[in-house]
Formats: structure tokens, C-alpha cells, sequence
């Protein structure tokens, strides 16, 4: 079994993502379906529930007052801000532990840069006509899932890495692709494909390190620039430091201007410090 085949087969061992996130995330597509019946699919999964009341009572949701009950939790809350709490506490759980150790990553480190690029993403997503904000939250929060899983092979080949990027030719992302037969980007798209997420959320995924992502989907631009910008502020740099050669003038065909950006990058390290429950999960 060649190393490739050996880190896809692992892919195939990987936890299911919780089949009652997708079932609700089916249910809030019908603005008829009423806070009963999610409280019903939710309450099948007590991690979920525990961390629904958890996160809807964090400083970062800013909610009027605090909520004690699942049923109470749903009326308080709209379906948007749902869809983010039920993500957020399904997701945390692949990143507990010292997931990101291969790429030099403290423990927690890998989830909260993921926090970051999803908050920046859904941010930017919202200045873009075409782009949910919901899918840029869940492709920031999941667009390293593939570090989870490849971060041992890293590891194990880290030196050989590390010397051929130190030479300046080849960035580490190239190097994991010449080295591992696969990067940590495509693996996650296969791991998303295995977890039923939409075709353009994997591809966002798959490109999010691509250099011409600005010019690609408006998905799969939004996550790539949020990625690049949220390692350009420090948070979440490991061994392949800023991987993303980003180019091109996609910006401007989303009207997206430097002092948009400098709001959205202000705007995410105050949010960052309210995020702290989303970050403990």
C-alpha cells in the first residue's frame, strides 16, 4: 500500500459527522418547520444539546438573556444564528487534543484559527452577493479538518518537509503534495465528501490554498483570503506558515476594498475575545 492509499484509507475510519446536524440543517431549509420539532431532532444527541445551551448563553451570541432549556434556547435564538451554534459545537469536537502537533501546533491552536477563519469568512461572505455567510462559517470552521487526520504523516516526514521549504522553491503545501502523494486541503475535501457536504463546500476546501482561488468560486475566494488574513494576524501559524500564494484582482469583482478588509480584520480580534466558549468547547 503505497503512502497515498495508506492516508486515504484511513479517511474511511473517520468518525461520522453527526447525522443529526445534517437532519437539521434539512429541516431549517423550510421556514415553516417550528422550534418543537428541532428541539426533537437536537435532543437525540446530548452533546449537541449540552453544547447548544452552552454556546447560546456565550458573551459572543450576545443574547438578551439567559436561556435554560433547549425549547426556550430555540425560541430566544433566530435560525441563522442556529445554524452557526449547531455547527460550532458539532466540528469542536474533531479538534480536541494536540490535532495540529505534525504542522507545530499547541494544543487548541488548529481550532482556533479555524474559529477565526470561520468568523472572518462568514464576515466577508456578507459583503458578497452569491455567498451564504452559513456555508462560509462551516467551510472556515472545516477547511483544515484534513490537518486532523494528516498532521502523523507530517510529522513523521517533517525534517524531509522542512528541508526542501527551506530551499524557497516550493511551498510547504507543495511539499506535502511531493512528498505525501496528497496535501492536508485535498484530504479534507474527501473527508467533507464522506461527511454529504455540498460539491462547492468541498471544492472550497480543496482550493482554499490554490493560488488563483481569489479567481475561483466566490465560496471557495472568501475562505481562501479569510485563511490567508487570519495567518497574516498571527493566529494559528504553524510549520507552514502563510502557505496560501495568493494572486490576482479577484477583490475587485467582489467590491471588496482594503478599508472593508481592515474592518473585517479589526472587527475579528474583538470578536475573537468574546468567541472564548466557542474556543473552550
Amino acid at each position: 500500500m503505497s503512502r497515498v492509499e495508506e492516508i486515504i484509507n484511513l479517511v474511511q475510519h473517520v468518525q461520522p459527522f453527526p447525522k443529526v446536524v445534517q437532519r437539521v440543517m434539512e429541516l431549517l431549509k423550510n421556514p415553516e418547520t417550528d422550534a418543537k420539532t428541532l428541539a426533537e431532532v437536537i435532543q437525540l444527541d446530548q452533546v449537541i444539546t449540552a453544547n447548544v445551551l452552552k454556546i447560546c448563553n456565550a458573551a459572543y451570541f450576545g443574547l438578551p438573556r439567559k436561556v435554560s432549556s433547549l425549547d426556550e434556547a430555540l425560541v430566544v435564538i433566530g435560525n441563522d444564528t442556529l445554524k452557526d451554534i449547531i455547527i460550532t459545537s458539532s466540528s469542536a469536537r474533531f479538534y480536541k487534543g494536540a490535532v495540529g502537533a505534525g504542522y507545530e501546533l499547541e494544543q487548541g491552536e488548529l481550532w482556533k484559527h479555524s474559529v477565526a477563519v470561520g468568523i472572518l469568512a462568514k464576515h466577508l461572505a456578507g459583503k458578497v452577493k452569491g455567498v451564504d455567510p452559513g456555508a462560509a462559517y462551516t467551510v472556515g470552521l472545516l477547511h483544515d479538518i484534513g490537518k486532523r487526520f494528516l498532521s502523523s504523516f507530517v510529522a513523521d516526514d517533517f525534517e524531509r518537509i522542512m528541508a526542501k521549504v527551506a530551499q524557497g522553491k516550493d511551498s510547504f503545501v507543495e511539499t506535502e503534495k511531493e512528498l505525501l502523494g496528497i496535501t492536508h486541503a485535498e484530504l479534507g475535501a474527501i473527508i467533507l465528501k464522506k461527511w454529504e457536504f455540498p460539491e462547492e463546500m468541498q471544492q472550497a476546501v480543496r482550493e482554499h490554498h490554490d493560488p488563483d482561488a481569489l479567481e475561483k468560486a466566490p465560496l471557495t475566494a472568501m475562505l481562501a483570503l479569510s485563511n490567508a488574513l487570519v495567518i497574516s494576524m498571527g493566529i494559528g501559524v504553524g510549520a507552514d506558515g502563510l502557505a496560501t500564494k495568493l494572486r490576482g484582482e479577484g477583490l475587485k469583482r467582489f467590491g471588496i476594498t482594503p478599508p472593508i478588509l481592515d474592518m473585517c480584520m479589526a472587527n475579528l480580534f474583538h470578536e475573537m475575545e468574546q468567541a472564548e466558549e466557542l474556543l473552550n468547547l
